[in-house]
């Protein structure tokens, strides 16, 4: 999507653009530093995988010219998933310097960070799929967020099931999910019965027997973590055999692969995915060229987080041969300009009052697992 005024973009993210801001007298450095948090290790180290999508940004831009001629650099750290490692890597990145920051992708990080990104005058986007924490003055999101991703969730689920149990953590991300889609369902007219599950819990087996005794007819495990992929097995293990739905944050290969098993040939185990996971090509031609260059760079079956990872830093690319500065108040100023982008995880336009602005449209693709561990698109 481009933005009102917009100028267009180039390379992997597609397009967009946004209103001309005036270049700051601080300029571009060489190389452009860029700082990452990462959740390589601990509780979530699927999310892990956004680092993946960084490095691979980094290369390919270096490798067809830089930003303006500058090359870029990335230093990684791995924050386990904690977010106060995530606020000590922050630190640490305001203190050598660095005003531009990817990650973490996990909600509870970003929400940690956002303070601090604030304090420490820097520029940090965030990979979670919740929505972003307050303050977010200096914080912008990557993919879409929590509220239209349940919006388009809830839409998808009304079409199977009339009284699907919502599984959510007792955590800040839990808590997301059991204010929001609940009430999102209940907007579809169905009749949402809410479990709320500890993160420690070895398995989710009590939880689905809670359900299924309150009538369950399907199941939406809010989870983004390897706990939701368990969970696919207790619930048939307990022969349930109704819709079964993910949250799109486990949309890769490697996920779909690990419960081809369990995916039979009836689209159970249910999820919403971008293009780049499904046969055929993307609505628009934006997003098309955006996901053939990620393939070209990325090798392997594409997955949606590394691609969080890689539009995080296109998104940085295309700002900076914009404003030609690492200035940050004209960064932030250019980024809340109607800056638009498409890539192959987020498209939408950053405003002054939406620092994330994602579309569902082509990013949320209803989907099923099938039994040869790839996904397929459900009218």
């Amino acid at each position: 999507m481009a933005a009102c005024g917009g100028q267009s973009g180039s390379g992997g993210g597609g397009g967009g653009g946004g209103s001309e801001t005036s270049a700051s007298s601080e300029g571009l450095t060489e190389p452009i530093v860029i700082g990452a948090t990462s959740e390589k290790t601990g509780p979530v180290p699927v999310l892990g995988a956004e680092a993946e999508g960084y490095e691979a940004a980094v290369k390919w831009i270096n490798s067809h010219g830089g930003v303006d001629g500058h090359k870029l650099e990335l230093i990684v750290h791995d924050n386990a998933g904690e977010p106060a490692k995530a606020v000590s890597d922050l630190r640490t990145f305001g203190q050598e310097g660095i005003k531009l920051v990817v990650g973490g992708a996990f909600g509870p990080d970003c929400a940690a960070e956002a303070p601090v990104s604030a304090e420490a005058e820097m520029i940090v986007f965030c990979g979670s799929t919740d929505n972003l924490p307050e303050p977010d003055t200096h914080m912008f999101g990557v993919g879409l967020g929590y509220s239209p991703t349940i919006v388009a969730a809830s839409e998808m689920i009304a079409k199977y099931s009339k009284k699907p149990a919502v599984f959510a953590d007792k955590d800040k991300s839990g808590d997301d999910s059991a204010a929001e889609a609940p009430k999102r369902l209940e907007e579809q007219g169905l009749e949402p019965i809410l479990i709320r599950t500890s993160p420690t819990e070895a398995s989710f087996k009590a939880a689905i027997q809670n359900a299924i005794s309150q009538g369950a007819d399907g199941l939406w495990f809010t989870e983004c973590t390897p706990a939701a992929i368990s969970a696919v097995g207790d619930a048939k293990a307990l022969g349930f055999t109704g819709k079964i739905y993910l949250e799109n944050c486990l949309g890769s290969f490697e996920v779909a692969e690990a419960l081809a098993q369990l995916a039979g040939t009836e689209q159970q185990i249910m999820i919403q995915v971008p293009a780049m996971l499904l046969p055929g090509k993307a609505p628009t031609e934006a997003e098309q060229k955006a996901i053939e260059t990620f393939k070209e760079a990325v090798p392997g079956k594409p997955n949606l987080v590394v691609g969080s990872g890689w539009d995080a830093i296109w998104i940085i690319k295309q700002m900076l041969e914009q404003t030609k500065t690492l200035d940050v108040p004209t960064n932030v100023k250019a980024l809340e300009n109607n800056f638009g982008f498409t890539g192959v995880w987020h498209s939408g336009t950053f405003t002054t009052s939406d620092h994330r602005g994602a579309i569902a449209e082509g990013y949320a693709t209803p989907a099923a697992i099938t039994n040869k561990g790839t996904f397929e698109a459900v009218e």
